[in-house]
């Protein structure tokens, strides 16, 4: 259209510039020979400017011509997703030069539709796998694309084995990476150094159900934005090995699920954990069958609603130090430690249960249980089975299999037994010193201050500490 508008401008300037000739014979000769003086300098002036206006069209013309590659150059760059032609291999790019590509192409903001849910036309939906694909490839080209969102990017391609290029993609202005891997089954290493995270607010299910996963690289991870963790390595049953001392957490607000049935996981550093802004625990350790250390002396648990199955069929945990833990706020304990069938003993000093609404099986099934230190008595809506074949607790008095509901938990006629606190307590290893200590609400301190005070040793055991 543009260049028919010129072409019409030109034979136009044109028709108006012969016409000025007035009428001509056949032969092209004027038929008028003489003009008055005046009427050749206006002729002259008219001339001059058709020769002007001319120059200009031509001048737009010519730019133009130029100008118009460059734009649709500039207009058709995207960012897209090419599935190759044997459909093994998904290869992003961000140029324009899609119609060229071979495969099946989608531009990034495609989507496919789930019982109201939408998810990348790419991958798999919560019920639908995508199986085909074994490759992701990130086209050098893609470092110049900035998305916003890569939530559920390879959600359920349960064959992926590969992600090459992956520092090709730049996380910078990300905001939500909910479920980005989830279901990638086949995945067994994953190292995400390079992602900045330093915007990303959701973290949700982010790795759950990568069965596969041995190893995983999150080294680069800021966290400080992050407000949910749910779920985040459930189901990472491989998972020997997880560094996430560098995590901060101070905005999260639930990490129900967090570890759930990482069943590999030997220990976590969780001493940097800073929780005390969230409400809900649930199920945050179940089923971690081979931790034998856990290092949850600094948690703050002053805003947790909820923390049913914590710590349940953690099989080798011989301790959990949860003394530091207040419960004020708490209405579920459900299962809390069932199934730690390795623990001796347990301090809930400091437990309150003033607003508890459930504490069925709370220490079902803790078979090498002896000693609930715990000075008050437990009153709770629901705790059917709540003792059930805690066949070696005693407390006041010995454990009856017929009485295993909240009725128990006192320190009077039931299974708790009262703790005795006075002065400094000993150190006992002369080769043991003081390397950090703690408030009872996770803050660190410079010195001991008065009442209790928990202290991290050099030998990397955790003592509790009263100063007068």
């Amino acid at each position: 259209m543009f260049f028919n508008h010129i072409d019409k401008r030109i034979r136009h300037f044109l028709t108006i510039s012969i016409n000025l000739n007035g009428p001509t014979s056949r032969y092209g000769t004027p038929s008028k020979l003489k003009d008055d003086e005046e009427t050749k300098g206006k002729k002259i002036i008219m001339k001059k400017q058709l020769l002007k206006n001319l120059y200009a069209v031509f001048l737009a013309g010519f730019m133009a011509l130029l100008l118009l590659p460059q734009a649709a150059q500039a207009q058709s760059t995207e960012p897209y997703v090419v599935k190759s032609s044997d459909k093994k291999t998904l290869t992003f790019y961000y140029d324009n030069k899609i119609s060229s590509r071979t495969g099946t192409a989608w531009g990034l903001v495609r989507t496919q539709i789930e019982s109201g849910f939408s998810f990348p036309i790419w991958s798999g939906t919560w019920t639908k796998p995508e199986t085909e694909v074994t490759t992701v490839i990130f086209d050098a080209s893609f470092k110049n694309y900035r998305p916003k969102n890569t939530k559920c990017w390879f959600l359920n391609i349960t064959n992926l084995e590969t992600i090459k290029g992956i520092e090709n993609l730049n996380t910078s202005e990300v905001t939500t990476m909910r479920s980005m891997f989830e279901k990638c089954e086949k995945l067994s290493t994953l190292n995400l150094s390079n992602f900045n995270t330093e915007n990303v607010q959701n973290m949700e299910d982010m790795f759950e159900h990568c069965h596969n996963l041995t190893s995983l690289n999150l080294s680069s991870f800021d966290t400080k934005n992050v407000t949910t963790m749910r779920g985040m390595f459930t189901h990472c049953h491989n998972l020997t090995s997880l560094n996430i001392s560098s995590f901060n957490t101070e905005n999260v607000t639930n990490m129900s699920a967090m570890f759930y049935e990482c069943e590999k996981l030997a220990s976590l550093d969780l001493s940097k954990f800073n929780t005390k802004n969230v409400n809900l625990m649930s199920s945050m350790f179940y089923k971690c069958h081979n931790l034998t250390s856990l290092n949850i002396s600094s948690f703050n648990t002053e805003q947790v609603i909820y923390m049913n199955l914590m710590f349940s069929a953690c099989q080798k945990l011989s301790s959990i130090d949860v003394s530091s833990f207040k419960t004020k706020n708490v209405k579920s304990m459900e299962g809390m430690f069932s199934g730690c069938s390795s623990l001796t003993s347990l301090d809930l000093s400091y437990f309150s249960t003033e607003n508890m609404k459930e504490m069925q099986s709370m220490f079902d099934g803790c078979k090498s249980l002896q000693t609930i230190y715990c000075n008050n008595t437990w009153a709770c809506e629901q705790s059917s089975y709540m003792f059930y074949d805690c066949t070696k607790l005693k407390g006041a008095v010995k454990y009856d299999a017929s009485k295993v509901d909240v009725s128990m938990a006192n320190p009077n006629t039931g299974y708790f037994t009262k703790k005795k606190v006075s002065g400094v307590t000993t150190i006992t290893n002369s080769d043991a010193s003081i390397q950090t200590i703690y408030s009872t609400d996770g803050k660190r301190l410079n010195e001991l201050q008065r009442g209790l005070n928990i202290v991290r040793m050099s030998n990397g055991t955790t003592q509790k500490i009263l100063r007068k």
